[in-house]
């Protein structure tokens, strides 16, 4: 057993903020048409359920969402499926649900997700379904992964998420490629994980020796990475994907790499805005650790943080305002979800809607866009005419 587990490290408070911001909308949208109003979860690694320093882990945070779910006016029926390998984290695990899961539909196995994902996917068949894939370390097989899309149902089953953690461990995988003693085996369990060999050819075009740069390995993982979320939206019919990289701080190379994978629009509107705000909250995070030990222990650094978000805010409305701008020199309306590449570039899953109001009201104030964005609920597929 490892250290995993003791407390929330820097890039889990990502993932988990993230997960926490987008599993209410997504109970709430897929289920309000779903029988019974049933929805379910599998978590495919959950752990103990939570942190030794009693913080939520994904199971926790999952049994959270279904009270709260049960509980709204239009109640949802949210079924939680765990699998985890690790003994004593599955017996915790099943504590933290007997405390805590009273009276939401609960089932947890031990052992390797990829035995009890075709009886998992069986018992969600005809409801919306959600699986978080969150492994210490390699991921399941694409084949796997892919299967979930092509559960009983296939592309007619009800809505159908995936989020994967995708480690960024892909550089010591990538690097037996060059080494002077490779090791097969190896590198054929990456095969399996990304659905061929073709990453082999992609790391080497980016990475070709062993004496590569930092930027050359960052580029082959990236390469990839993408290449793998490729794969996924084709074995998928067609779904759409976001890719976010978690970093222990924003200065340093991706721990690992989240791929959301959906086949809907709004499943990847909601995403984005969901991390967005995991973004922030992550922000926060490292603002709150370096203040301590400091003069601004005493809570002070949260108005320097604020003010920090401030400025970052206003950098990304003024930057969204020109790329609209040039988007309206065309002289034809669009919406941000058209033009998600020109429009969002770099700042996919950094800005939300409030950015995207703040930006056209920008833009309308300067004479470019007759479109007022108040009162729009979905701002990424408004439709932004030329003034």
């Amino acid at each position: 057993m490892t250290n995993f587990h003791k407390a929330k490290k820097s890039a889990a408070v990502l993932k988990h903020e993230i997960l926490d911001q987008y599993a209410s909308p997504f109970a709430s949208k897929t289920g309000l048409w779903s029988v019974d109003h049933r929805v379910a979860f599998i978590d495919g690694y959950a752990g103990p359920g939570r942190y030794d320093d009693g913080e939520e882990g994904s199971g926790a945070m999952l049994l959270r969402k279904a009270h709260e779910s049960a509980s709204w006016t239009s109640p949802r029926q949210v079924e939680l499926h765990f699998v985890e390998k690790e003994a004593e984290f599955a017996t915790r695990l099943r504590q933290v649900a007997a405390e805590e899961g009273m009276g939401v539909e609960c089932t947890i196995d031990d052992g390797d997700i990829s035995k009890h994902l075709p009886r998992l996917l069986k018992s969600a068949e005809g409801i919306p379904l959600f699986t978080y894939l969150d492994p210490c370390g390699l991921i399941i097989p694409l084949d796997e992964v892919a299967s979930i899309f092509n559960r009983p149902g296939g592309k007619g089953a009800p809505a159908t998420e995936v989020l994967i953690n995708l480690t960024a461990h892909l550089r010591r995988f990538g690097g037996i490629l060059t080494s002077d003693n490779p090791v097969e085996a190896s590198l054929k369990r990456i095969d399996e994980v990304c659905g061929g060999d073709w990453w082999r050819e992609a790391w080497l075009k980016k990475c070709p020796t062993k004496n590569a740069s930092e930027d050359q390995k960052a580029a082959a993982e990236a390469a990839v990475v993408e290449g793998y979320a490729k794969r996924l939206r084709d074995r998928a019919g067609s779904a759409g994907t976001w890719i976010i990289d978690v970093r222990p701080r924003a200065d340093l190379k991706p721990l690992y790499y989240l791929i959301f994978a959906t086949r809907h629009a709004d499943g990847l509107v909601t995403f984005g805005e969901a991390a967005s705000l995991g973004l922030k909250a992550w922000r926060r995070y490292h603002a709150e650790i370096a203040a301590e030990g400091t003069l601004f222990a005493d809570g002070s650094w949260e108005d320097a943080w604020k003010q920090q978000e401030a400025t970052l805010d206003n950098q990304w409305v003024a930057t969204l305002g020109d790329r609209i701008t040039a988007e309206l020199a065309e002289g034809e309306p669009f919406s941000i979800l058209e033009r998600a590449d020109d429009v969002l570039g770099d700042l996919a899953g950094v800005v939300r809607g409030t950015h995207f109001r703040k930006a056209i009201n920008k833009v309308r104030a300067e004479g470019k866009t007759a479109t007022d964005p108040q009162g729009v609920r979905d701002l990424w597929n408004m439709k932004i005419m030329p003034a």
